[in-house]
């Protein structure tokens, strides 16, 4: 179970001990209607359910969509957000945000509360206006876009991610202490490429060294299969041309991002440092959420999870292609895998041992992995 308290579509999938109860409950809070969760259940997980049975055993299960009458619990919940990376969060976003507390609120339940609480931040968001590019995708895997993220690197945060056009869904996130490394980012594009057990037919990326042996693996791997095969396989241009990827680094800063560069820039002028897990967190946010028809394209709306692993509910099919899983792995001598923490794993090993030994415990929210910083930090002065 990840932090948000549900699963992803592939999370679900790869659970060993998983129940039909188990899947339902996932996708009621991922906010899949209950159509959606029996699409989801057939074709993911071979389980034959009629919506009529879906809700008896939501009912059993005491999960209702019914919206809140009293407000003061979403109130403090809001509010909970709002001292975090949730005042970045438009009511769109927030009102997904309140299914992992188990609420189930309106959007105009959600906004009131935010005109109250946080009236300047939806005043800011309101000024906002977006300008749309014309763009054209099949369908997943038919077009890949790879890029890195700065905007957190000098705290040691050097993040890199992987967008599928058609769905919009976050294909790879990661953390680690380079996102300049080739090697370290095709360890990324590698570990994807097992998950999908094929190969996409195209990669954008912008001009730069740390995609190039990314590229030099995808154009093996499809130096045969159409006529985008071999060099044509992987695409390189400016920022606009990768708008996907580039959209989505906004999508994250005004979903939680702006809120940690904020709170690292406080602690750089402070003197300190510190550390959070909020990445995987945007990605499923991101994947689970809405996106609207964008107008004069062929991309529809739904969610990017359902949009990506569903192609056919949207007329469309997955444009990977097979490959030999044994020249995935024979493609590793060109990796370099990092801790998932992104430090050292001695240093990593050494602070789990001071941990085990003090009995702390891992951080659930930036407060408490500040807090735990200065006390291992502290710890190492003396």
């Amino acid at each position: 179970m990840n932090p948000m308290g549900y699963s992803s579509l592939t999370e679900g999938n790869h659970r060993e001990d998983v129940t039909r109860e188990d899947l339902i409950r996932d996708y009621f809070y991922g906010g899949y209607t209950n159509l959606e969760i029996c699409g989801i259940l057939l074709l993911r997980h071979e389980i034959v359910i009629s919506i009529r049975h879906l809700k008896r055993i939501l009912a059993m299960m005491g999960l209702r969509r019914r919206m809140l009458q009293n407000t003061v619990e979403a109130s403090y919940a809001i509010m909970e957000e709002l001292n975090g990376s949730g005042s970045s969060l438009g009511c769109r976003g927030l009102q997904r945000r309140l299914l992992s507390h188990g609420l189930v609120v309106s959007r105009e339940q959600v906004l009131a509360i935010q005109k109250e609480l946080d009236p300047i931040g939806v005043l800011e968001r309101k000024q906002r206006r977006l300008k749309r590019r014309v763009y054209h995708n099949k369908g997943p895997n038919y077009l890949l876009h790879v890029d890195g993220y700065d905007k957190l690197k000098r705290f040691g945060f050097a993040i890199h991610g992987c967008v599928c056009g058609f769905s919009r869904r976050v294909l790879w996130l990661r953390v680690g202490r380079s996102n300049n490394d080739p090697k370290v980012i095709a360890s990324y594009f590698l570990d994807f490429l097992r998950e999908l057990r094929g190969v996409p037919r195209c990669i954008r990326s912008d001009e730069g060294t740390e995609n190039c042996i990314i590229a030099d693996i995808q154009r093996a791997f499809r130096w045969y299969h159409d006529d985008m095969a071999g060099e044509k396989s992987f695409l390189t241009g400016s920022s606009p041309s990768n708008q996907r990827i580039e959209r989505w680094w906004l999508s994250n800063k005004q979903g939680g991002g702006q809120f940690w560069i904020e709170f690292f820039s406080n602690l750089e002028h402070m003197g300190k440092f510190s550390t959070s897990d909020h990445v995987q967190l945007c990605a499923q946010e991101w994947n689970q959420h809405r996106i609207r028809h964008t107008k004069s394209a062929e991309l529809p709306g739904g969610k990017p999870d359902l949009m990506y692993y569903l192609p056919e509910l949207y007329g469309t099919h997955d444009f990977k292609m097979e490959i030999d899983m044994a020249d995935v792995d024979a493609a590793e001598e060109f990796c370099i895998y990092q801790s998932a923490f992104g430090c050292l794993p001695e240093f990593e090993e050494e602070c789990k041992n001071i941990m085990f030994e003090n009995s702390l415990l891992l951080p659930t929210n930036h407060s408490e992995a500040l807090a735990l910083y200065e006390w291992l930090v502290s710890y190492f002065n003396a």
